[in-house]
């Protein structure tokens, strides 16, 4: 007898090894259509934004039982022209598998651009500009909204024509520019003198800054005082 039960034993242990091994398919399409739920949730519902799979997800393999699958939402910038949604795979309740599911993203949308091709240096309130048609999803950040925003900057690098307009492109004029035309202030003792002369560098209302004086071999250090004044610094 014990030898008979010890031989259904050996025939039957096979069989409890492949019932724990036992394993079901969750097809790709299904993690797919999780994250895209997910992504167009956050995207317009005018018809302006595509969505593209970049690759094709594998189908994954996970232990029988009830299946779910849960998406979770995207970090990061958004819209951004690439983004991967990770996907969590349940079996009854339990995340057994993970998986990022990566799109292409699309998002027309109106932004200010500008109008031709502009130099260093231009101030904004010189700048032509126009709305246009673009990918909102290709920007690295958030275009201008008005050129009023940009008041009291200039460019701080050359543009081209249907770039959009960003923040990044500018920067503060300052008060005093290099090389720029400055009015001079001097005093010494009750004696005050008004003269000009040339900023040998950038500054703002504060700074101490080198100006040659008209007629002078040597720069003196003066302090900004407003736009373009500067007073000599004794």
């Amino acid at each position: 007898m014990r030898l008979l039960l010890f031989a259904l034993a050996i025939l039957l242990l096979p069989l409890r090894l492949m019932a724990g091994d036992a394993q079901q398919t969750v097809v790709a399409s299904r993690l797919v259509d999780a994250a895209q739920i997910v992504l167009r949730e956050r995207l317009p519902g005018n018809g302006d934004a595509t969505l593209s799979t970049m690759g094709a997800p594998e189908d994954v393999r996970v232990p029988t039982g009830a299946v779910s699958i849960k998406a979770r939402d995207v970090s990061g910038r958004w819209p951004r022209s690439r983004v991967g949604v990770p996907v969590d795979v349940l079996v009854d309740g339990r995340v057994v598998r993970s998986a990022t599911v990566w799109f292409a993203v699309s998002v027309r949308g109106k932004a200010l651009t500008y109008s031709e091709d502009a130099a260093m240096g231009v101030p904004a309130q010189s700048l032509r500009t126009q709305a246009a048609d673009i990918d909102m999803a290709a920007l690295q950040e958030t275009p201008v909204e008005s050129p009023e925003a940009l008041d009291g900057l200039r460019l701080r690098r050359p543009v081209q024509a249907g770039a959009p307009v960003l923040s990044s492109d500018f920067e503060k004029i300052p008060d005093v520019d290099r090389r720029e035309k400055v009015r001079v202030l001097a005093s010494y003792g009750a004696i005050h003198l008004t003269t000009h002369g040339v900023a040998n560098s950038t500054g703002n209302a504060g700074d101490v800054v080198p100006v040659l004086v008209d007629g002078a071999d040597v720069p003196v250090r003066a302090r900004v005082t407003d736009k373009g004044v500067v007073e000599v610094v004794q």
